[in-house]
């Protein structure tokens, strides 16, 4: 963020003067002279020029006229577009010896590329940010078939919209996905999140959120999945003092969810609950790597955002890392366009 910079003024006759005005009025007939200096007027260049020999302006009358308030602009609070540095190192800095106006700090920030679209640092679990008003994206999906799917590679599409605002009262986001390509009609899903924003801070942001998986369902996939809630708590904050260019946020994600996130034995029973957590950081300003454990496994993704001018955010996720689920390693390709709202913005 920027920061507001205080132009200083150099000390000189204005304290040295105000010193030696109070030590004058220390001394015998002080304020009597002061009076007839403030009664003299001002010499004019008419009367200078007529008497060559007339005395120089008293040292008083110098002290009252610099005593007068600066030029308002001297004194002007200006925010420091170079406060972070970046623009110094880029040389597009204007002159600096004078405070920089509105319009110069306008410019230098128009100046700046265009930033990526964050990255994703949920790894593969849900958490509390969610699509704001405004916010859409679909998705494509490739998915390997783990110990399932008759060995056979699948896919899924979907789409979300975002609804309310998180930091004004609460964030609402409506999500479709179809879970198979292959059999397209088998099974398809409305997912429904929300999200409050607890803390907003230059260094700090924290959120809470929740939602149900499967909140309506259709398709001819036999039995049609029962719905299933979470809760979560998000934590983001940047390692890296405030810059354009690169904050590497750090993000945290802990939460309780139901079934879709419970172990499961052999015969794909297990509980109806189970705690889940993740962490993520930014590797570079559009590259972010992140892990997160359930009961259904350990996951780790990598989340790339390639073009500066395109929200396009390119994931691949490793689900069950080691093996622990009926559903085996599944490795994951997820492209979305739309805007990535997954990660704090500092």
């Amino acid at each position: 963020m920027p920061k507001t910079v205080f132009k200083r003024r150099s000390l000189g006759f204005r304290s040295l003067g105000s010193a030696f005005l109070v030590l004058l009025s220390c001394w015998p007939g002080a304020a009597a002279a002061q009076l007839l200096w403030e009664a003299e007027p001002e010499p004019t260049p008419q009367s200078l020029a007529a008497d060559a020999d007339a005395p120089a302006p008293s040292v008083a009358s110098a002290l009252v006229w610099e005593a007068e308030p600066d030029p308002p602009a001297l004194w002007a609070e200006q925010p420091d577009a170079a406060a972070s540095g970046d623009s110094i190192a880029r040389g597009e800095l204007p002159d600096t010896s004078q405070p920089l106006s509105p319009e110069d700090v306008q410019a230098l920030l128009l100046g700046l590329p265009e930033p990526y679209s964050p990255p994703n640092l949920s790894g593969g679990l849900p958490a509390a940010y969610v699509a704001n008003w405004g916010d859409f994206y679909i998705t494509g999906s490739a998915g390997t078939p783990g110990k399932q799917r008759d060995s056979q590679p699948d896919g899924s599409v979907g789409a979300g919209i975002g609804f309310g605002n998180d930091q004004e009262l609460i964030a609402v986001e409506l999500n479709w996905g179809v879970g198979s390509i292959n059999n397209f009609n088998a099974n398809g899903a409305f997912n429904l999140f929300a999200s409050r924003m607890l803390l907003n801070e230059p260094r700090l942001q924290v959120l809470v959120g929740g939602g149900v998986f499967d909140f309506y369902t259709y398709g001819n996939e036999k039995p049609q999945p029962d719905p299933t809630g979470y809760g979560v708590l998000t934590v983001a904050l940047p390692l890296r003092e405030p810059n354009f260019e690169f904050n590497q946020v750090l993000q945290l994600s802990a939460g309780v969810g139901g079934r879709d996130f419970a172990a499961l034995d052999a015969n794909f029973r297990g509980g109806s609950t189970s705690a889940f957590g993740a962490i993520g950081v930014e590797l570079a300003p559009n590259v972010g790597l992140s892990a997160g454990i359930s009961g259904r496994g350990t996951n780790i993704n990598l989340s790339y955002t390639p073009f500066r001018e395109l929200p396009i955010s390119i994931n691949v996720l490793a689900a069950d890392v080691f093996d622990q689920s009926p559903f085996g390693t599944v490795g994951v390709l997820t492209v979305s366009w739309g805007d990535n709202f997954r990660r704090g913005l500092f």
